[in-house]
Formats: C-alpha cells, sequence, structure tokens
C-alpha cells in the first residue's frame, strides 16, 4: 500500500498544473553539400537544450516551442559542424534547410550516434545502456560477448557456439532477466531465434534496462530486460556474411528489404551456423579408467586434453514479412512467418562428470504473426502498435543407444537397457509447445508535455509430450502442462523544465495460471496435476534531473512480480525437471546514479564517467540447483535474498579515435532468512548468493583510423579484457573449506581487427576470442573454448 501511495503522489505531481501557451513548431532537413539526405545528424536546439536526429529523409521535428529565438547545432562525425539562429512567433510553423560540409580523416557517424543515443534514453530516469552495433557488425562478436562488456552484465555459458546461456544484470539472473526484439518478448521464438544465436548483423541497437523495467516492454521482467532493435528505415537496402574459424565453426547472414512505389514492402532475415565444438577440455570430471590403469580415474591434463566429440551444433532460421509500410491507415502493417531448425549433440549433463557421445536433441519451431504500427491514428498524438503471433515448437531428444563412452570419444561398454542419460531405459522423447502471443501499446500525448502510455501482454504455453518408451521419471511429461500469464501496465510520464527533469511514474498487474503435473510413487505410478493462480500488483517511479550541462542525477524505484517460466515450472524433459510447487518471484528495487559527461578534457579529450547503486530486496527468489548426481537440476524458490551493489563505467575517447573504456561491478547479495520454514534457524543466514559472481570488471581499448592503405577506406582495431573473482558454487556455510566447489578466478582478452574498403560496401575482419588459451568456465565443471580465431567477409549495398 506504501507503493501504490508512492506512485499515486508521483502521478500526481506529475501531472501538475503547467499553463498551456501558444506554442510553435519547427520542421527541418539536413543535407550533405551533395544534397544527399543525411540520417542520424545530431540536432541540438538551444536555449531548450533539447536534442532530437534526423531521419532517413534527413527530416526533424521540434514540437511544443515557445515564442523566441533558438540556436541550432547540428553535428555529425565526419561532417563540419554547423549553427543557425531561427526565430519563431506564437503559433508558428517554422522551417529551416541544413547543409553540412564533409570533413576529410574522421570517422563515419556511428560513434556520435551511440553515444548520443545513449544518452537520449538514459535521461528518462532508468538504469539503461544502450549499444549501438553499427561499428562492430562486420567483426565476427557474438552478441553475447559484446553485451557481456557492459557494466553491471554477466554472461554465463555452458560450452561453445550454441550452448546454453543465462544473463546476469546487477545482481539478478536467469529468467529475472526477459529478452525482446523491437519490444516484443522473444520467449517464444525458439531456441534458433534467441540472443545466443542471433547474428549482430541483424541488429541495429541494443537497450539493456538493469532493475526498473518501463511499461512499454510490457512483461513481467523483474531484474531487467534487453531490448534488442532491428532496422527500423523503410529505405532498400540488403546485406550479407559469412565468417568462419576454429573448430569448424561457419556462419552465414542474409538480410534486406525491398519496397515499391506503391507501399508494398517485403524483408528477410535468414542465418546459418555450423559448428563442431570439438574444443580442448581437460581438469576435474574430464578422466578416463580401463584395465590398463587398473580402472583408476586418470585424469586429461592442459598438456593432454581430451576433445568434445558428441557437441556439433547447426542452427538454421528463415524470417520473412510481407505487408505496406508508410500509409496514412499504417506506417507499418507486416505478416510474417518465421521457420527454424536447430540440430546439436547433447555432450554433459549439467557438469562434466558424465559424457555422451550419441544423444542429440533437436528442435523445430513454426511461427506466424502479425503486427501493425501507427503514429497519431485518429488524433494526434495517438501511437499505437500491436502484434499478435501464434507458436509451434517441437522439441526430440534422441537417447537410444546401448553403447557407453569415455572422455576419449571410444566405446568402453554397453547398457543392456539402453540411455546415456542416468542409463536408465533408452528414450525417444518429443515435446509439443503450442504458444500464443498478443500484445498491445499505445501511448497518447496530454497537454502541457504529459504523456500517457498503456500496455498488454497475454501469453501461453501448452505443453504435450510423447515417448515410445515411458520412462518412469517422463511419465509426468507425457500428460498436458499449460503455464499463462497477463500482464497490463499504465504509465504517465512528463519532461520539464527546459528538459532538465524526467519523470516517469508506473502502475502494472500480473496474473498467472498454471497446471503442472508430478509423479506419485505407490503400488503404481499416478500422476498428479497441481492446479495454481496467481495475480499481484506492483509500481514504481524513475525520474532524471541535469543539475548541470554534463552531469545528470537519476533514480528509480520498483516493486516487480515475475511469473515462472514454461521451463521453469515444466522443465524441458532433458536434464532440467519440473517443479510443481514452484511460485513467482517478487523483488524490490531501487536504483540511484549519476552521468558525467562528455566532459570535455580539451580540445580533442573527453570522458563519460557513469556511477550506479542500487538495492535489491528478493523473495522466493528463483535459482537453477544441481539435484543429483546423473547431471539433472530443478528451478527452486530460495525465500529472502537482499543486497546492495554498485557499478562504475568510464569511458575515454581522444579525437573520437581512439577509445579506452574501463567499468566494474560489485555485488552483495545475501540469504537474509532468519528463521527457516520449520521455525529454525537458518544455518544460511548471511551467506553470500550462491553460485553467483560477485565481483566482475572489464577493460577495452579500439581505435579507428580512415585513409589506411587506400583513400576514404577505414581500419577498426580493438582489444577488450574481461575479469570474473572466484565464487562458490553452493552457500559458503556448507561443507568444509577444503572441499567447497567453485568456480575460479578468470582473466580472459579478445582482440580483433576489421578493414573496411573506400566503396564502404565490402568489410574484411580478424577476431581472435581467449588469446592467451586460458581455462575458462562460467558453470562448474563446464569448460568454455579455449584460443579461437574466426575470418568475416561482410557487403552491403544500400539504395534509397
Amino acid at each position: 500500500m506504501k507503493l501504490l501511495l508512492l506512485i499515486c503522489i508521483g502521478q500526481l505531481y506529475i501531472y501538475s498544473a503547467y499553463s498551456q501557451v501558444s506554442k510553435s513548431t519547427l520542421l527541418g532537413t539536413v543535407e550533405n553539400d551533395r544534397n544527399q539526405s543525411l540520417k542520424d545528424v545530431v540536432i541540438h536546439l538551444n536555449p531548450s537544450n533539447q536534442v532530437v536526429f534526423s531521419d532517413e529523409r534527413g527530416n526533424f521535428k521540434f514540437s511544443d516551442l515557445e515564442p523566441g529565438s533558438y540556436e541550432l547545432n547540428a553535428t555529425m562525425l565526419g561532417y563540419l559542424p554547423s549553427t543557425q539562429v531561427v526565430t519563431l512567433t506564437s503559433g508558428e510553423n517554422g522551417h529551416i534547410r541544413i547543409q553540412l560540409q564533409e570533413r576529410d580523416g574522421q570517422l563515419d557517424e556511428v560513434v556520435i550516434t551511440g553515444e548520443s543515443e545513449s544518452t537520449i534514453i538514459e535521461k528518462r530516469g532508468f538504469n539503461v545502456a544502450a549499444i549501438e552495433t553499427q561499428k562492430i557488425k562486420a567483426q565476427s562478436l557474438e552478441l553475447n560477448n559484446v553485451l557481456g562488456r557492459t557494466a553491471g552484465v554477466r554472461v554465463r555459458k555452458s560450452g561453445g557456439t550454441g550452448s546454453d546461456f543465462n544473463y546476469s544484470l546487477d545482481g539478478m539472473s536467469g529468467n529475472a532477466i526477459r529478452f525482446f526484439i523491437d519490444g516484443i518478448p522473444m520467449d517464444y521464438f525458439g531456441s534458433s531465434y534467441s540472443i545466443n544465436n542471433m547474428p549482430i548483423a541483424l541488429i541495429e541497437r541494443v537497450d539493456i534496462y538493469k532493475g526498473v523495467v518501463p511499461v512499454e516492454l510490457g512483461s513481467d521482467a523483474l531484474g531487467g530486460a534487453i531490448n534488442l532493435v532491428t532496422n527500423q528505415d523503410i529505405s532498400n537496402y540488403a546485406a550479407a556474411s559469412y565468417s568462419f574459424g576454429s573448430f569448424n565453426t561457419h556462419q552465414t547472414a542474409l538480410h534486406g528489404q525491398w519496397r515499391f512505389a506503391s507501399g508494398l514492402t517485403t524483408r528477410l532475415s535468414a542465418f546459418y551456423t555450423y559448428s563442431d565444438n570439438n574444443y580442448k577440455v581437460w581438469g576435474k570430471g574430464v578422466h578416463y579408467a580401463d584395465a590398463s590403469t587398473g580402472y583408476k580415474a586418470v585424469e586429461f591434463t592442459e598438456e593432454n586434453p581430451a576433445e568434445r566429440f558428441n557437441d556439433d551444433f547447426q542452427t538454421a532460421s528463415v524470417k520473412v514479412d510481407v505487408g505496406v509500410t508508410d500509409k496514412k491507415w499504417a506506417d507499418q502493417l507486416f505478416f510474417s512467418m518465421l521457420a527454424s531448425d536447430q540440430k546439436r549433440g547433447v555432450q554433459t549433463g549439467q557438469t562434466m562428470a558424465y559424457v555422451y557421445g550419441e544423444m542429440r536433441n533437436n528442435e523445430k519451431v513454426m511461427m506466424p504473426s502479425l503486427s501493425y504500427q501507427k503514429n497519431d491514428l485518429i488524433v494526434k498524438g495517438l501511437d499505437v502498435t500491436g502484434f499478435a503471433a501464434y507458436s509451434k515448437t517441437e522439441g526430440t531428444l534422441v537417447d537410444t543407444t546401448t553403447a557407453r563412452y569415455d572422455w576419449r570419444g571410444i566405446q568402453i561398454g554397453t547398457n543392456s537397457s539402453g540411455g546415456e542419460m542416468g542409463r536408465n531405459g533408452k528414450s525417444h522423447y518429443t515435446q509439443n509447445d503450442q504458444s500464443q502471443i498478443y500484445r498491445f501499446n499505445g501511448t497518447y500525448q496530454l497537454p502541457s508535455d504529459f504523456r500517457l502510455g498503456l500496455n498488454y501482454l497475454y501469453t501461453s504455453t501448452s505443453r504435450t509430450g510423447e515417448d515410445p518408451f515411458t520412462l518412469v521419471y517422463r511419465i509426468p511429461y507425457l500428460e498436458p502442462q499449460s503455464v499463462a500469464s497477463h500482464f497490463a501496465g499504465l504509465s504517465i510520464e512528463t519532461v520539464k523544465f527546459d528538459d532538465r527533469l524526467h519523470a516517469n511514474a508506473f502502475l502494472k498487474h500480473y496474473s498467472y495460471i498454471s497446471s503442472i503435473n508430478d509423479v506419485v510413487y505407490s503400488t503404481d505410478y499416478e500422476v498428479v496435476n497441481y492446479q495454481n493462480e496467481v495475480a499481484n500488483w506492483g509500481g514504481g517511479f524513475a525520474a532524471s534531473y541535469r543539475i548541470l550541462s554534463k552531469l545528470l542525477l537519476k533514480a528509480s524505484v520498483e516493486q516487480a512480480t515475475r511469473m515462472p517460466s514454461p521451463t521453469e515450472a515444466l522443465g524441458d524433459g532433458v536434464t532440467i525437471v519440473n517443479n510443481p510447487l514452484i511460485k513467482p518471484e517478487q523483488s524490490f528495487n531501487t536504483n540511484i546514479g549519476a552521468v558525467l559527461g562528455r566532459y570535455d578534457l580539451g580540445v580533442r579529450h573527453g570522458i563519460k564517467v557513469a556511477l550506479n547503486t542500487f538495492y535489491r530486496d528478493i523473495k522466493d527468489q528463483l535459482l537453477f540447483t544441481i539435484i543429483n548426481g546423473q547431471g539433472e537440476g530443478m528451478y527452486q524458490n530460495i525465500n529472502k535474498v537482499t543486497g546492495t551493489g554498485a557499478e562504475l563505467d568510464i569511458v575515454y575517447d581522444y579525437d573520437q579515435k581512439l577509445k579506452v573504456n574501463l567499468n566494474g561491478t560489485y555485488l552483495d547479495l545475501r540469504n537474509d532468512l532468519r528463521i527457516d520454514e520449520n521455525g529454525r534457524e537458518n544455518i544460511l543466514y548471511g551467506d553470500r548468493l550462491r553460485n553467483t559472481p560477485y565481483f566482475m570488471a572489464n577493460a577495452g581499448m579500439e581505435y579507428s583510423m580512415g585513409d589506411v592503405i587506400q583513400n576514404e577506406s577505414r581500419l577498426f582495431t580493438y582489444l577488450n579484457a574481461g575479469y570474473v573473482h572466484q565464487f562458490f558454487l553452493g552457500w559458503p556455510s556448507l561443507g568444509n573449506q577444503d572441499n567447497k566447489n567453485f568456480i575460479p578466478s578468470q582473466l580472459v582478452f579478445d582482440a580483433g581487427i576489421g578493414y573496411t574498403f573506400p566503396s564502404q560496401n565490402l568489410t574484411l575482419a580478424l577476431d581472435v576470442s581467449n588469446m592467451f588459451n586460458e581455462q575458462v568456465y562460467d558453470n562448474y565443471l563446464l569448460q568454455k573454448p579455449g584460443r579461437a580465431f574466426f575470418f568475416k567477409i561482410n557487403y552491403q549495398l544500400i539504395q534509397k
């Protein structure tokens, strides 16, 4: 009730009385000296201190301006800055044309676009980072690796290409982090079309919200959200890339858009990835034993490593959009079809203690969808988007061999009952998911610079399974199970005091319905179905205030709820067990931070410093726990976790060519349950949260220069280092100090170089990851790849 009262007060404060005066509008266009439209030019209007970007036609607009004189500053890397003065009278719609002159020896517009976009987004008060990808699209980089360099972000993977992954944002992890593509939840797009496999070439920008999440990303994101933003231009373009490298890894991507004069528009995005993932592994859990050793376990070493031999990964995905754009009744209307196919070997369970030689896991997805977008629908200021989709996913686990393997990749025996996973019987399990997604988002511009927002999201998944061998432990997965959730959010947002104050108050409602099976052992095996229905309210407030021209203060607070995902609740029928007693996760999140910059240290020197502190009070946090020696695990609730943390991000640039960044994150999340469910003192009280990194740091340097070897060419190089401090797998209070399992401290370096030819269409790039071949773990006893090299060819053709 206190929080709801706080929200109501915040909303009343935001919508306080401001007299409405007769305002003016300023329209403009930006061109180069060849009269060609320039996109993403930064237009700064003084003294109102407003900033906008020119669109693909070079147009820009400032609304609701007081009468008077204004100074416009237009900047874009590669061009000389331009300053013009315009005078507006009451109610006048002015127009201005800006022409920029090219300047030699400068970078293209990518860097300034990224920094300015980040600045605009972070002014809303949320703890958010905006990562532009244009400059690194030509590199052979996984999107996960790029985002893992951001302050407060930790990406943990279980292996090589296509392996499972887990995100942590300022202490919140797992499915508390929701993923979106253009604002649409990605949960139901399938494993192929996920952030783990998505080529970076298909993404224009990534917005990372840490902690409090705005209403327009309609979902039960409790710990943060990552939104992938694709190319929103309506101009014609086409791009293709191909990369190959270590472990027989190949990736190709093709995407483009074609628009006809009638408005008919088609889009295509397709990619294919293959890797043997046959990298070297050694150490604990990687061993063999036979008659030659007296059946004593012999561990592989760095000098004599084993090789992963059943870990190949292959995925193909195609998405086709057909519709219309730039119509009076629709800015965009698309019918889309997504199809993907994924095949991979299963080398291990949740640790490397058990090795599988023939087990396979495949997935197919078909997803038709309909999307609509229109600004100024019916009345001026009413912007709406809609999305509806149906997804059918078929996952198949093939575990029918009678052979047994060890880490040498050779057959060491047979198992008469068959099956490698637990060796308790053959399995050919097929899991069928049918999901629905419906999303509506609308905003309406109110008087006095207020904006009202509404978002509604409904998702549901129905699951059934088939297995001709009908293993006992799989019985619950064969009968129908389901989960469904509703989300509704309402927000009011305003900008005041000449763009110094940005404020956003919001209210959210969550509801969740589940039907989950379990098996009861008595004289016979009986399936018991658990029905659960939960509803909850939440909400919060976010604000920022610019106290100096270069100093921004911001704060946000939210009471949030996260419903269990289908995988958390229903398991996957493979290595994740379902949990019929699972409960929603709840958290009270606060963030307080400051941003300084870009602060000029001289004519060519600049620095930006961002500091953020946060507090988390989590109830029933869902953490993945290994539950048996067969490598199976379950998502379980931890009753109460609280903690604080801080992140610091420093970026220095010289002449907008050299960029050096350093960031670090410290978390202090603790088990805060004093008395357990049985009324006894909790011996884990005060323990640092298990299996969770608590100190991470990244450092990087990149340099870009023009006219290398050829005029109008560009050379780009980078070096990055990532550090994670040692942390315990289990609770620190349990077990003896000498035999506790932990993930060791790790320091990994990556580097790369790319060259863009004068045509700007062709780029060649070389990347090396883990350049010093360190033994790297993100999860206990699941070793990641060592040193790897990748070469990439990228070609793009753009036609306005």
